[in-house]
């Protein structure tokens, strides 16, 4: 019978002693509604491993998966466990799904006793009876959730790879699946790590793969091997059909590697005395990937951003110039960083900057420079100040202390030239509140305007004023004056952050114009950070489920139990409405959107809620 070997994944979670338990698969994928999809009312699920797989024989007493460390069953625990030993090696299609009558029960949880997971995140299943594994067939394990109810988006168990379509699942939150009459559902190569107990391998297969180093032309791969002597590996796309070469250590470096492909595939068994384990292979790029962004924002004089430290870089860099360039031709500065997160510093105010970036995997390679699929650098305009008109405020005219929010700029003084650049100063502002500010001036009869500048043109107008000519210590002279006044944020004002200036003039009303000099008074100039006053963490009024979150594809699936059309807009980390459309299902088109963090408003029927988008 022709057999099936699995490739594993670069990146594993954890290492087990194979001594008394059999390890079948550790790689890090999650979100494959496997073994069970908590997100969703009901599922069920079946697994094909294959013998040279499990290298073993005899009785088998449990099984275990492992999950985030997040995930939680509070509503997805009614378990039911069955086992069988096939000859099927893969899922044809969709509804080909293993005969109920072909499988044992090996477990149900009960409503009493429900399926628990550990604080590792670790759900251990001990059989009611052992099953016999014969050690020539192939094994089916098939796992049913039937609890009603949902939990997190993120509640994932983590699977592996296969090189054959390896798993078959269904799940929904209306339809509980009968295991005797399934209906169709997915098919994947992947399938969920699991631990099978009782039974032992002879001579244990390696397991725990990990790509040390990589060059263009090499690797450095380990593997742990349990009790095993020594070992045999190969670089080969096939199976060895012999020994492959010998080595005492869990670790070797491959130099030979072929410059016509960047995936590549090592071949490793276990020499246990006079037997060996199967071959297993592990399967690794070295293609030099690039980075991955999922958070820029620029500041007045910086860049600030966040992704992904990908494992075994040496580091990234960000090639920008003020005028567009070719990647590469060196025209452009060069900054270099080591990890995420990480600040561009030294940047040019109000200045449009144009980006582009690759990783550094070794000296002298590199990957690609990202065009940002815009065929070049990406353009992006640091932050600028509004005009910067002049007051004098030395002899106690202006603000001796201004609070507000979060700010709390109790000890400013008197500004050169009587304006105060604070704008490294912020605080949250919700839409449609009210907020105290405490003003406190050297001198009395001071009038105060406050503006925000709500759509960030650098200007500030009248449909932008907060605060209109509040006087402080009206009618008096000297002295020192401390009042508290309040200033509301209009309902709909944009989310994101913005300028707020606060402006006084002595003895006379502040010009309608916020860039009028004047001859005594200050200007104090702030950031706020305007947010939705329906808080992310309020109550969910839609009961809305969006998901999968985060999202990889064009299409996130927005599901309520409200009926009526979708209205959607979602707004990106600076507050600008990014997307606005109405959907008459379930399916919203992101396709247009750029990776990073999102606002995601949905109104239907007049009832809204907001809520968190990643898209990665």
């Amino acid at each position: 019978m022709k057999k099936n070997y699995i490739f594993y994944t670069l990146i594993f979670l954890f290492s087990l002693s194979i001594n008394s338990q059999v390890v079948l698969g550790d790689g890090d994928i999650v979100n494959t509604g496997l073994p069970i999809e908590a997100y969703y009312g009901y599922s069920y699920s079946q697994s094909i491993y294959n013998s040279d797989q499990i290298n073993a024989s005899g009785p088998i007493t449990g099984i275990s998966y492992t999950a985030t460390t997040s995930t939680t069953l509070a509503t997805s625990g009614q378990w039911v466990v069955y086992v069988g030993l096939t000859e099927k090696e893969i899922f044809e299609n969709t509804s080909d799904w293993i005969p109920i009558s072909e499988l044992t029960q090996v477990y149900a949880a009960t409503a009493e006793s429900p399926t628990t997971i550990s604080e590792e995140g670790v759900v251990t299943i001990t059989f009611d009876a052992s099953f016999e594994y014969d050690g020539s067939s192939n094994l089916v394990i098939a796992v049913e959730e039937n609890q009603d109810g949902y939990d997190s988006s993120s509640d994932d168990f983590y699977s592996s790879e296969a090189n054959q379509i390896a798993s078959i699942f269904y799940y929904s939150d209306a339809v509980n699946p009968d295991p005797t009459n399934p209906p169709t559902g997915n098919i994947t190569q992947r399938y969920p790590n699991v631990v099978l107990e009782g039974i032992t391998q002879d001579c244990p297969n390696p397991t725990g793969f990990s790509l040390d180093d990589f060059t263009a032309t090499s690797a450095t791969i380990s593997w742990e091997g349990g009790s095993a002597e020594a070992f045999e590996y190969a670089y080969s796309d096939t199976e060895p059909e012999g020994a492959g070469e010998s080595t005492t250590s869990s670790t070797v470096t491959i130099d030979n590697l072929s410059s016509e492909t960047t995936e590549h595939t090592v071949w490793v068994r276990a020499v246990c005395g006079d037997i060996t384990s199967s071959w297993i292979s592990y399967t690794f790029s070295n293609l030099c990937a690039q980075p991955v962004f999922n958070y820029w924002e620029m500041t007045q004089n910086s860049a600030i951003f966040n992704g992904v430290n990908i494992e075994g870089v040496s580091g990234y860099q960000i090639e920008y110039s003020t005028e567009m360039f070719e990647p590469g031709d060196g025209t452009a500065t060069v900054y270099e960083f080591y990890e995420f997160p990480n600040e561009l510093t030294g940047l040019e105010m109000a200045t449009t900057y144009y980006f582009t970036n690759r990783t550094v995997c070794s000296e002298g390679f590199y990957s690609d420079w990202a065009d940002g699929g815009n065929d070049g650098p990406d353009a992006w305009t640091t932050q600028g100040l509004t005009c910067e008109p002049s007051a004098n405020c030395s002899v106690g005219d202006g603000f001796a202390s201004l609070v507000f929010g979060d700010i709390d700029n109790s000890d400013s003084g008197c500004s050169n030239n009587g304006f105060g650049n604070f704008t490294d100063l912020s605080t949250d502002l919700a839409q449609g509140d009210t907020y105290d500010v405490t003003m406190t001036t050297g001198y009395g009869n001071q009038y105060v305007r406050a503006w925000i500048d709500f759509n960030d043109d650098y200007e500030y107008t009248s449909d932008e004023l907060v605060l209109d000519n509040y006087i402080i210590g009206e009618g008096s002279s000297s002295g020192t004056f401390t009042e508290t006044t309040q200033f509301s944020i209009p309902s709909d004002a944009t989310l994101g952050s913005h300028f707020i200036r606060f402006k006084s003039n002595w003895n006379a009303a502040v010009p309608d114009d916020a860039c009028e000099a004047t001859t005594y008074g200050e200007i104090e100039e702030y950031t706020v950070n305007i947010v939705e006053s329906l808080g992310i963490s309020d109550e969910n009024i839609l009961n809305l489920r969006i998901f999968p979150n985060p999202v990889d594809g064009d299409i996130v699936k927005i599901s309520t139990p409200i009926s009526g059309d979708k209205f959607v807009e979602v707004f990106d980390i600076n507050g600008r409405e990014v997307l606005s459309t109405t959907i008459f299902n379930d399916n919203l088109n992101i396709s247009s959107l750029e990776a990073g963090f999102y606002l995601t408003k949905v109104t239907i029927s007049g009832k809204t809620t907001v809520t968190k988008l990643i898209i990665n």
